[in-house]
């Protein structure tokens, strides 16, 4: 069920660059704050992430403690975080507790309550946690009962975006918060109500919202949209004199599908039996480390439509190679198909041309890219229109062909290269050849363990004469 529920997952994204930066000091509250945009209620975000995306993440997926059982997973000062005897999670000083490792895609759920004036907020996307407050995402924790909805109050945005409604308890009871981060596109559930939403991808200005409402002012410093969606989750300390409990704290992270079990087969085959190549180019040896010594392309016998590619590679400096999907035209592979690229990206500051992006078209959202020597592993999702790209452990890139209507224009703004234009992507068939690109330069890359899986889509049922039942 986690290897279906990931690739179904992944295939909910929007492509783009990532998150945003937020504040952790809270300015004023009640009549005084500014509201800013508030969040439609029913809003569903931009085409390509439907009502799955923020319901099927955590269904059937494990969720863990936050922090671990013993807070063993939590980077915070000594003394000031523990476990009360009723299992609550508290803070003595202003200090955040933050976990070890960064996160991208997840759901994470915990339940909170609040004192009296508690001011306290959920923190995601942390980029620097030694001065996080510009470079974070905050999620507003606040006694805030009955008040009328602003960028500062709980559920929001924090300076950014007010939630859609009011629907903090009193202090003394429990709330339950649900945060789900695909990428760019992060949803606040409140006890049982999606009250805030925000495709930090639309937040390109950096003192006016996509509404444009303004932005707090001590958050001018620079756009959401340039910051990237992968970073540290932390809950704020005692911040004032009013104490926060929290508890069962957990996380369902995203993670990139095991090419295990039923349904997984060698694309290539072993002694690559079911590829199309030249011998005197393409090669394996013993170990099953695939190379090429010119640049023509490896092709898979079959075309495919709906699936997972997994494999690994190992680039070498400035090396520059791709993966072909959905290609139509061996011949003239170029505009005839998607290229994943693959691509001594290593420490760079990524674009439509780094590994990862489909080429030309949309870039990573970050870099995780492994220095050249190290063996990377891609997984490739392709389900009708999108396509998705995990590497090394995140989704990285996330492509819904529908929205490239444009053959040049892509719908960032952004030019795709010139050899590339021919049909708009949304135009494009999803079923086509895959292949491997020879040697591309004079920097080899190598691979190994390339297998794939078909994806049965879910055909949904209809009624009489081709008409939907009624729900």
């Amino acid at each position: 069920m986690k290897k279906t529920l990931s690739s179904l997952m992944a295939a909910l994204l929007v492509c783009g660059s990532v998150a945003f930066a937020q504040p952790a000091q809270d300015g004023p509250q009640g009549d005084n704050a500014q509201r800013g945009p508030r969040a439609q209620r029913g809003e569903r975000g931009p085409r390509g992430f439907g009502m799955m995306g923020g319901m099927m993440m955590g269904r059937g997926a494990e969720m863990v403690p936050l922090f671990g059982e013993k807070l063993e997973n939590g980077d915070f000062p000594e003394g000031v975080w523990s476990f009360n005897e009723e299992g609550e999670l508290v803070a003595t000083k202003d200090a955040v507790i933050w976990t070890k490792e960064k996160y991208s895609s997840f759901v994470c759920e915990f339940e909170f309550n609040l004192s009296e004036h508690t001011n306290g907020g959920f923190l995601i996307q942390c980029s620097d946690k030694g001065n996080w407050i510009p470079n974070t995402i905050e999620i507003q924790l606040l006694d805030d009962a009955g008040q009328e909805p602003n960028y500062h109050s709980c559920g929001s945005f924090y300076g950014f975006q007010a939630p859609s409604k009011n629907v903090t308890k009193k202090p003394g009871e429990w709330n339950k918060m649900r945060v789900s981060c695909f990428g760019r596109m992060i949803t606040v559930q409140l006890n049982g109500e999606v009250i805030n939403r925000i495709n930090t991808a639309e937040w390109t200005n950096n003192e006016k919202s996509p509404a444009g409402t303004d932005i707090e002012a001590k958050f001018h410093g620079r756009s959401l949209a340039s910051f990237e969606p992968l970073g540290y989750i932390g809950f704020q300390g005692l911040h004032g004199n009013s104490p926060m409990k929290i508890r069962n704290a957990k996380i369902a992270p995203m993670t990139q599908p095991k090419a295990e079990g039923e349904g997984w087969v060698s694309l290539f085959g072993e002694k690559l039996e079911n590829a199309e190549y030249d011998p005197a180019i393409w090669s394996i040896d013993d170990e099953g480390v695939m190379k090429a010594t010119k640049d023509n392309a490896i092709w898979a016998k079959d075309k495919y439509e709906n699936f997972m590619l997994d494999f690994e590679f190992k680039t070498t400096k400035g090396a520059n190679s791709g993966i072909v999907i959905q290609c139509t035209d061996k011949a003239n592979w170029i505009p005839n198909s998607f290229e994943v690229q693959i691509f001594d990206s290593f420490g760079r500051k990524v674009d439509m041309s780094d590994c990862g992006a489909v080429y030309g078209r949309c870039a990573p959202m970050f870099n995780v890219c492994k220095a050249p020597g190290e063996w990377n592993r891609m997984t490739v999702v392709c389900m009708g229109p999108m396509i998705n790209v995990y590497l090394n452990g995140h989704l990285t890139t996330s492509m819904n062909k529908r929205q490239w209507t444009k053959a040049d224009v892509n719908p960032d703004g952004t030019k795709p290269y010139p050899w590339l234009i021919n049909k708009a992507p949304a135009e494009t068939e999803n079923a086509g050849y895959i292949g491997f690109q020879g040697l591309h330069g004079n920097e080899p890359v190598v691979f190994r363990n390339a297998k794939i899986k078909k994806i049965e889509m879910p055909q949904r049922p209809n009624g009489p004469r081709g008409e939907r039942p009624q729900r």
